[in-house]
């Protein structure tokens, strides 16, 4: 009997630790990419931009609120850790002066 009643035990104890980290542990989260968002939200600017300047010219108001505008997009990106390709919008009329 005794060892039919150990084996009870060590199955009830399994059940109840496994119950336990079921109940209490947290699944392992990966980090979100931002990267494609950060690219779209980046082409967008880039994409308004070139329509101001060709409606309006380089030096414009319109021009300088769309540059400050991808200005705030770069820092959300840095914000959250997304890189973008830098040689495609970080040149010319789309850097703040």
């Amino acid at each position: 009997m005794t060892g039919k009643t150990y084996l009870i035990r060590v199955a009830l104890s399994g059940v109840f630790a496994a119950g336990l980290l079921f109940a209490a542990g947290k699944p392992a989260l990966a980090a979100r990419d931002w990267g494609p968002s950060c690219r779209e939200r980046l082409e967008a600017d880039r994409a308004r931009i070139d329509r101001d300047v060709a409606r309006h010219g380089e030096h414009s108001p319109q021009v300088r609120r769309d540059v400050e505008r991808m200005e705030a997009t770069r820092n959300w990106c840095r914000s959250h850790r997304a890189d973008w390709d830098h040689p495609r919008f970080d040149v010319g009329v789309y850097l703040r002066h």
